[in-house]
Protein backbone atom coordinates (compact mmCIF):
# COMPACT_ATOMS: atom_id res chain seq x y z
CA UNK A 1 0.00 0.00 0.00
CA UNK A 2 1.39 3.38 -1.01
CA UNK A 3 2.07 6.00 1.62
CA UNK A 4 -0.03 9.14 1.47
CA UNK A 5 1.55 12.19 -0.10
CA UNK A 6 2.27 15.21 2.15
CA UNK A 7 -0.75 17.08 0.79
CA UNK A 8 -2.98 14.04 1.36
CA UNK A 9 -1.70 13.81 4.93
CA UNK A 10 -2.45 17.51 5.42
CA UNK A 11 -6.01 17.09 4.13
CA UNK A 12 -6.56 14.02 6.30
CA UNK A 13 -5.35 15.95 9.36
CA UNK A 14 -7.76 18.78 8.54
CA UNK A 15 -10.70 16.38 8.22
CA UNK A 16 -9.74 14.54 11.42
CA UNK A 17 -9.49 17.84 13.32
CA UNK A 18 -12.91 18.99 12.09
CA UNK A 19 -14.48 15.61 12.88
CA UNK A 20 -13.08 15.62 16.41
CA UNK A 21 -14.94 18.89 17.09
CA UNK A 22 -18.40 17.76 16.04
CA UNK A 23 -19.72 16.42 19.34
CA UNK A 24 -18.30 19.38 21.26
CA UNK A 25 -19.56 22.20 19.05
CA UNK A 26 -22.90 20.84 17.79
CA UNK A 27 -24.84 21.72 21.00
CA UNK A 28 -23.38 25.25 21.07
CA UNK A 29 -24.24 25.78 17.38
CA UNK A 30 -27.77 24.59 18.08
CA UNK A 31 -28.06 27.01 21.02
CA UNK A 32 -26.73 29.82 18.80
CA UNK A 33 -29.32 29.01 16.11
CA UNK A 34 -32.12 29.13 18.68
CA UNK A 35 -30.92 32.49 20.02
CA UNK A 36 -30.55 33.97 16.54
CA UNK A 37 -33.97 32.65 15.55
CA UNK A 38 -35.59 34.25 18.62
CA UNK A 39 -33.82 37.53 17.91
CA UNK A 40 -34.89 37.61 14.26
CA UNK A 41 -38.48 36.61 15.04
CA UNK A 42 -38.57 39.56 17.45
CA UNK A 43 -37.66 41.90 14.57
CA UNK A 44 -34.12 42.37 15.85
CA UNK A 45 -30.91 42.29 13.81
CA UNK A 46 -27.57 40.48 13.81
CA UNK A 47 -24.33 42.42 14.13
CA UNK A 48 -21.37 40.39 12.89
CA UNK A 49 -17.64 40.99 13.17
CA UNK A 50 -14.46 39.01 12.68
CA UNK A 51 -10.79 39.84 13.06
CA UNK A 52 -7.90 38.90 10.79
CA UNK A 53 -8.38 35.45 9.29
CA UNK A 54 -11.92 35.39 10.70
CA UNK A 55 -12.98 38.53 8.81
CA UNK A 56 -13.82 36.80 5.51
CA UNK A 57 -15.69 34.07 7.38
CA UNK A 58 -17.72 36.79 9.12
CA UNK A 59 -18.40 38.19 5.65
CA UNK A 60 -19.59 34.80 4.42
CA UNK A 61 -21.94 34.46 7.40
CA UNK A 62 -23.41 37.89 6.69
CA UNK A 63 -23.87 37.14 2.99
CA UNK A 64 -25.55 33.78 3.63
CA UNK A 65 -28.00 35.44 6.03
CA UNK A 66 -28.69 38.53 3.92
CA UNK A 67 -28.96 36.57 0.67
CA UNK A 68 -29.28 32.81 0.96
CA UNK A 69 -27.28 29.66 1.48
CA UNK A 70 -29.18 26.68 0.06
CA UNK A 71 -32.44 28.07 -1.30
CA UNK A 72 -34.24 31.30 -2.11
CA UNK A 73 -36.02 32.86 0.87
CA UNK A 74 -36.52 36.31 2.47
CA UNK A 75 -33.35 38.14 3.49
CA UNK A 76 -32.39 38.29 7.17
CA UNK A 77 -31.15 41.53 8.79
CA UNK A 78 -27.41 41.03 9.30
CA UNK A 79 -24.75 43.76 9.35
CA UNK A 80 -21.02 43.04 9.02
CA UNK A 81 -19.20 45.80 10.93
CA UNK A 82 -15.74 44.51 10.00
CA UNK A 83 -15.87 45.55 6.32
CA UNK A 84 -16.30 49.33 6.47
CA UNK A 85 -12.65 50.23 5.96
CA UNK A 86 -13.32 53.98 6.10
CA UNK A 87 -15.00 53.84 9.50
CA UNK A 88 -12.48 51.36 10.90
CA UNK A 89 -9.55 53.41 9.57
CA UNK A 90 -10.95 56.63 11.01
CA UNK A 91 -11.45 55.13 14.47
CA UNK A 92 -8.03 53.46 14.39
CA UNK A 93 -6.27 56.62 13.16
CA UNK A 94 -7.51 58.44 16.23
CA UNK A 95 -5.68 55.87 18.36
CA UNK A 96 -8.76 53.82 19.17
CA UNK A 97 -8.13 50.55 17.31
CA UNK A 98 -9.45 48.64 20.33
CA UNK A 99 -12.81 50.35 19.75
CA UNK A 100 -13.27 49.85 15.99
CA UNK A 101 -16.21 47.51 16.65
CA UNK A 102 -17.46 48.76 20.00
CA UNK A 103 -18.09 52.28 18.68
CA UNK A 104 -20.21 50.85 15.88
CA UNK A 105 -22.15 48.64 18.29
CA UNK A 106 -22.71 51.58 20.61
CA UNK A 107 -24.16 53.53 17.67
CA UNK A 108 -26.41 50.88 16.12
CA UNK A 109 -26.88 48.11 18.65
CA UNK A 110 -30.29 47.83 20.28
CA UNK A 111 -31.50 45.69 23.15
CA UNK A 112 -32.42 42.25 21.84
CA UNK A 113 -30.07 42.38 18.85
CA UNK A 114 -27.43 39.64 18.62
CA UNK A 115 -23.69 40.09 18.17
CA UNK A 116 -21.82 37.25 16.47
CA UNK A 117 -18.06 37.72 16.96
CA UNK A 118 -15.41 35.52 15.34
CA UNK A 119 -11.75 35.22 16.31
CA UNK A 120 -9.27 32.48 15.55
CA UNK A 121 -7.09 33.01 18.62
CA UNK A 122 -9.71 34.28 21.08
CA UNK A 123 -7.54 37.20 22.23
CA UNK A 124 -8.52 40.18 20.05
CA UNK A 125 -8.88 43.30 22.16
CA UNK A 126 -11.34 44.91 19.76
CA UNK A 127 -13.59 41.85 19.95
CA UNK A 128 -13.36 41.98 23.75
CA UNK A 129 -14.44 45.65 23.67
CA UNK A 130 -17.27 44.78 21.26
CA UNK A 131 -18.57 42.10 23.63
CA UNK A 132 -18.41 44.40 26.64
CA UNK A 133 -20.31 47.10 24.76
CA UNK A 134 -22.90 44.54 23.65
CA UNK A 135 -23.42 43.57 27.30
CA UNK A 136 -23.93 47.24 28.22
CA UNK A 137 -26.49 47.68 25.43
CA UNK A 138 -28.47 44.50 26.16
CA UNK A 139 -27.27 42.87 22.92
CA UNK A 140 -27.03 39.06 23.01
CA UNK A 141 -23.54 37.65 22.41
CA UNK A 142 -22.38 34.63 20.43
CA UNK A 143 -18.65 34.02 20.01
CA UNK A 144 -16.87 31.58 17.72
CA UNK A 145 -13.25 31.14 18.75
CA UNK A 146 -10.46 28.73 17.89
CA UNK A 147 -8.53 28.51 21.16
CA UNK A 148 -9.67 28.31 24.76
CA UNK A 149 -8.64 30.36 27.80
CA UNK A 150 -8.26 33.59 25.85
CA UNK A 151 -9.35 37.13 26.63
CA UNK A 152 -12.65 36.69 24.82
CA UNK A 153 -13.64 33.72 27.00
CA UNK A 154 -12.70 35.76 30.08
CA UNK A 155 -15.44 38.37 29.42
CA UNK A 156 -18.17 35.80 28.79
CA UNK A 157 -21.32 36.39 30.85
CA UNK A 158 -24.28 34.21 31.72
CA UNK A 159 -26.47 33.89 28.66
CA UNK A 160 -23.60 34.32 26.19
CA UNK A 161 -23.00 31.41 23.82
CA UNK A 162 -19.42 30.39 23.09
CA UNK A 163 -18.68 28.08 20.16
CA UNK A 164 -15.22 26.84 21.14
CA UNK A 165 -13.51 25.04 18.26
CA UNK A 166 -10.57 23.44 20.14
CA UNK A 167 -8.06 24.08 17.37
CA UNK A 168 -4.31 23.42 17.43
CA UNK A 169 -3.39 25.87 14.66
CA UNK A 170 -4.73 28.95 12.90
CA UNK A 171 -5.47 26.89 9.78
CA UNK A 172 -7.52 24.37 11.77
CA UNK A 173 -9.37 27.23 13.51
CA UNK A 174 -10.30 28.79 10.14
CA UNK A 175 -11.49 25.46 8.76
CA UNK A 176 -13.58 24.77 11.86
CA UNK A 177 -15.06 28.27 11.77
CA UNK A 178 -16.10 27.81 8.17
CA UNK A 179 -17.69 24.44 8.97
CA UNK A 180 -19.50 25.93 11.98
CA UNK A 181 -20.73 28.96 10.01
CA UNK A 182 -22.12 26.74 7.25
CA UNK A 183 -23.89 24.57 9.84
CA UNK A 184 -25.25 27.68 11.56
CA UNK A 185 -26.66 29.11 8.31
CA UNK A 186 -28.12 25.75 7.29
CA UNK A 187 -29.94 25.35 10.59
CA UNK A 188 -31.23 28.94 10.68
CA UNK A 189 -32.62 28.66 7.15
CA UNK A 190 -34.38 25.43 7.96
CA UNK A 191 -35.69 26.61 11.33
CA UNK A 192 -37.16 29.83 9.93
CA UNK A 193 -38.21 28.79 6.43
CA UNK A 194 -38.19 25.02 6.19
CA UNK A 195 -36.03 23.10 3.75
CA UNK A 196 -35.99 23.61 0.01
CA UNK A 197 -37.18 20.03 -0.56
Amino acid sequence: MNELSPISNYLCDAIDSAASNIEQIAPAINDACNLIGQSLLSDKKLIICGNGYSAPIAGLLTTCLMHQQEFERPSLPAINISIDSTTISAIATDGNYHHVYSKQIRAMGNEGDTLVALSTDGNCSNIVQAIQTAHEKGVHVITMIGFENGKISAVKQEGDIEILLHSNSVARAMESQLLAVNALCHQIENQLFGSAD
